[in-house]
């Protein structure tokens, strides 16, 4: 969808392009793919730097990260916990920036944490990288269902977004399963669209699927449980081809093939290892006690203090999204169910990686309210009071994340 003026004279025209896909672009967006929008968004993403930069130069590794560099460290060297229930991707991302400096230690002498801490730039880039990416990610998914004022939404909102800034500044898991998920699902939204040429499934799309299977395989390796979210890209792709479901399936089987592939690499080549990994995860850990302030307590806390202004924002797309026909397409739609999946997987798993989903839920909720917020922008009515609002709102969540990144490192 491509937003334009408000006209009551082209409801056809205005309904059949509700039902744009990602692989849809406007002929404007064709033709003009380098140019201010571009340029805007890019110094919006040198900002994000900037926060991370800042955060990086002042905050020391944490224990956490630490205890993920020990890790990484034993598993340049060899050795691996066949009993661990977390993935080893983001402890070998810890250690690739300093791979040198680890393989020269030993497994019984680690490395102290001053001088580990002497290497934070290092061991946290892999992160930041991925922050970068899933911020360009999202600015590119929403430019192209919502035209350039919606990406301006959901660039603003990303960038400025605490819980976004910290966590691509930090050595964890959380940054690489959040750009897993978003890259899984709308890759295979856009490859799904491709199946409407007739084509070789397979040959014409094998640089999309082996996409497609590195976005799963950082997915898996970041969480393993967020592979749930594979039956909803699933879903997604047979409702956009449903012509073509036979083609559709094989592209997702080859997708997972390539996924395989990928963990299998980062598991050392050991097929018994990933194994063993994947019966040990911690799947699910429901316990009715925990869950009793997982999404009041919990979900309050953390969008509230982390990410207030796309909570805020995000209630109010809410709201226009159940009460206006005219914002309940697939391009809305699409985001929304998966920030409802990922609340299902916190209710299921409010004792252990729950809450960890609330930040999955993020990039996400973001596009939906990016997709939202454009169709206000387009609406006699409520054009004012959606511009005035969200923009004022980006810019306030751009002073409190500035300041509070500020305070956080005096704080160190």
């Amino acid at each position: 969808m491509y937003c334009t003026s408000y006209s009551a004279a082209e409801p056809t025209e205005r309904e059949r392009r509700r039902d744009t896909t990602l692989t849809h672009m406007s002929a404007e967006n064709q033709v003009r793919r380098h140019g201010p929008p571009q340029v805007f968004a890019a110094l919006l993403l040198l900002l994000f730097l900037v926060q991370a930069g800042l955060f990086i130069a002042n905050v020391p590794l944490t224990q956490a990260e630490g205890n993920s560099i020990l890790r990484g460290i034993a598993l340049a060297h060899g050795t691996h916990d066949d009993t661990a229930r977390r993935s080893a991707l983001a402890d070998e991302a810890a250690v690739m920036g300093i791979l040198p400096l680890a393989l020269r230690s030993t497994g019984t002498v680690p490395l102290d944490p001053v001088t580990l801490d002497r290497y934070r730039w290092l061991v946290r880039a892999p992160f930041l990288i991925a922050g970068v990416l899933l911020g360009a990610s999202v600015w590119y998914v929403s430019r192209r269902l919502y035209g350039n004022r919606g990406g301006y939404v959901a660039i603003g909102l990303y960038c400025f977004t605490p819980a976004l800034v910290v966590r691509s500044s930090l050595a964890g898991p959380e940054i690489l399963g959040a750009w897993g998920a978003f890259g899984t699902v709308f890759t295979a939204i856009a490859v799904a669209h491709t199946l409407y040429a007739p084509r070789n499934a397979l040959l014409w799309n094998r640089k999309r699927i082996t996409l497609l299977g590195i976005a799963i395989g950082i997915m898996a390796g970041a969480q393993f449980s967020l592979t749930l979210l594979l039956p909803l890209a699933l879903a997604f792709m047979l409702w956009a081809v449903p012509e073509r479901k036979g083609a559709a399936l094989a592209i997702l089987g080859s997708a997972c093939l390539v996924a395989m592939a990928f963990l299998w690499i980062v598991y050392g080549a050991s097929f018994t290892w990933l194994v063993r990994s994947l019966m040990n995860a911690g799947w699910f850990a429901f316990s009715p006690a925990a869950l009793r302030g997982t999404l009041a307590g919990a979900a309050g806390s953390f969008y509230l203090r982390e990410a207030s202004a796309a909570a805020i924002l995000s209630g109010i797309a809410l709201i226009g999204y159940l009460l206006w026909p005219r914002a309940r397409f697939f391009g809305n739609t699409a985001p929304l169910l998966v920030v409802l999946e990922l609340v299902l997987f916190t209710l299921l798993t409010p004792a252990t990686t729950g809450p960890t989903f609330l930040f999955y839920c993020l990039p996400f909720l973001i596009v939906f309210t990016a997709g939202v917020f454009a169709d206000l922008f387009e609406s006699r009515r409520w054009h004012a009071w959606a511009v005035a609002g969200a923009y004022s709102m980006i810019l306030a969540q751009a002073g409190f994340s500035v300041v509070g990144l500020v305070h956080l490192a005096r704080g160190y």
